[in-house]
């Protein structure tokens, strides 16, 4: 097989109509099938939609279980955050969990009346079948509803404040709550499981108070509803650092806990890219291999065995050891591995990281691109492991020159706050904390990785950024 001529897939798992062939059953995908958690958290690229793509397929499979999707467009979520309605009194958590609970239970009805035959509750199927004609067969758009209870409520009150103490009668009422749930319950307690999937919550997400009470309101719309029967199951999939703001803007976060964090280790990542090798191996007619890694990757790189240095290059997410492995392969010729092709595709990787870290967390720290422009011009060639006294000095410079004008670098550079930007660095993966000396010798934590409170005496850059912001190769 000719090594170029390798397909890793589609960055979006749901554009990857090989996924399943290739999927790796994690502890993860365990405890989800088994429904014993609600809310699923982790990193950009970490694999949080390829999980939805595969518990809905498998249960799908199952009998009397009926999976609801629901994929907000990120026109849609722009469209509900830039409401002027919203800044004027009506975008509360509570009015957003009301017009979620509408929108899951008609889509869930319209998906039993179309799919389900008469073996549930006559009554209440009569119903989802012609919630189902109505809608033809699928509920109106997240927008639609959102602004018919909208509409509604205007009708009512000049703002939400306005309904006082009937503010949560009146949104049931408007949002036809009661009857919703009274044939959604029906039909699950006769029988029928339903699982919804609420995933791709960050596209248009922009860290208003809007959006953040949006995506507040859905977390109380799936508790809500799967405290009405045991055959009903939300699935609401969040990026680790969407689901930290929201935490601290909510005095209901204790109910909110018992998530499930993706994590790779080293060998659950080598071996997603065993399984990937090993279908192409079979499409191209020849017998998988049970070393698959080496037919694509060399034993080493310089000094460094090449699964070590390929996950050390990550923040131990999928998407970036598939993209590094495209990076390489295509520059290849023939069927070897070559070391020198994937060291040199490492500057292109690196490049290709820091403007996604960038875009990651351009909602929470805007301009990231040019304090990251800044050092690696500023500071070329210098060192990838820094003592505090030296990180301080180039903070200094970064504070004083670089040219970023938004509040966030604002406020902290007007007070030269160097502890509260390291934190930053820290959290986005670009540092870590170097810890000196103990029984366990020496060792650089970072915060995709380990519980550890960040003390910031040495600090590293992280692997993957070393190329693109001209590091030397050597600690020095």
């Amino acid at each position: 097989m000719e090594l170029n001529s390798i397909l890793w897939g589609d960055d979006s798992a749901e554009k990857d109509e090989n996924l399943l062939s290739y999927f790796v059953d994690t502890d993860s995908y365990g405890r989800l099938f088994r429904k014993s958690k609600f809310l699923v958290v982790g990193r950009k690229g970490s694999g949080k939609s390829a999980l939805r793509k595969k518990l809905a397929n498998s249960f799908d499979q199952q009998k009397d279980v009926h999976v609801v999707n629901i994929t907000p467009s990120y026109s849609s979520i722009r469209n509900i955050v830039n409401e002027e309605s919203f800044s004027e009194g009506f975008g509360e958590e509570i009015f957003f969990q009301h017009s979620w609970l509408r929108q899951i239970m008609l889509d869930s009805l319209s998906l039993l009346g179309h799919k389900a035959k008469g073996k549930y509750t006559a009554n209440s199927m009569e119903f989802a079948r012609g919630v189902s004609v109505e809608l033809n067969r699928t509920s109106k758009d997240l927008v639609e509803n959102i602004s018919d209870v909208l509409s509604r409520v205007k009708l009512k009150a000049g703002k939400l404040g306005d309904l006082g103490l009937q503010l949560e009668k009146e949104l049931r009422a408007v949002a036809e709550v009661d009857a919703l749930e009274h044939h959604l319950t029906s039909i699950a307690e006769s029988g029928a499981e339903i699982v919804i999937m609420v995933d791709d919550l960050d596209l248009g997400w922009d860290n208003s108070e809007v959006s953040n009470n949006m995506l507040l309101g859905l977390l109380a719309a799936s508790s809500y509803l799967m405290a009405l029967s045991r055959n009903i199951h939300v699935f609401v999939y969040l990026r680790e650092d969407v689901y930290s703001i929201l935490m601290s803007k909510t005095q209901h976060s204790d109910k909110y806990r018992n998530v499930e964090r993706i994590r790779w280790s080293k060998g659950s990542l080598i071996n997603l890219m065993e399984r990937r090798i090993n279908f192409n191996i079979e499409q191209a007619g020849e017998e998988p291999s049970d070393r698959p890694f080496s037919k694509v990757f060399p034993e080493t790189v310089g000094t460094h065995n090449t699964d070590n240095w390929l996950v050390e290059r990550t923040l131990s997410r999928p998407r970036e050891l598939i993209q590094m492995a495209r990076f390489y392969t295509e520059g290849l010729q023939g069927d070897k591995p070559d070391s020198e092709v994937l060291k040199a595709c490492e500057p292109t990787y690196s490049s290709w990281k820091l403007d996604d870290l960038c875009t990651e967390y351009s909602n929470q720290y805007p301009n990231l691109s040019t304090i990251f422009s800044f050092w690696k011009t500023k500071f070329f060639r210098n060192k990838y492991h820094l003592k505090r006294d030296e990180v301080d000095e180039m903070l200094f410079q970064v504070f004083s020159e670089a040219e970023v004008n938004q509040s966030w670098f604002n406020d902290i550079a007007d007070q030269a706050d160097f502890e509260s930007f390291l934190h930053i660095l820290y959290e986005i993966g670009f540092i870590g904390d170097f810890v000196q000396g103990g029984q366990g010798g020496s060792k650089t934590f970072f915060s995709y990785s380990d519980r550890h409170e960040p003390r910031f005496e040495e600090v590293q850059i992280h692997p993957c950024f070393r190329k693109s912001v001209n590091t030397v190769e050597r600690m020095r």
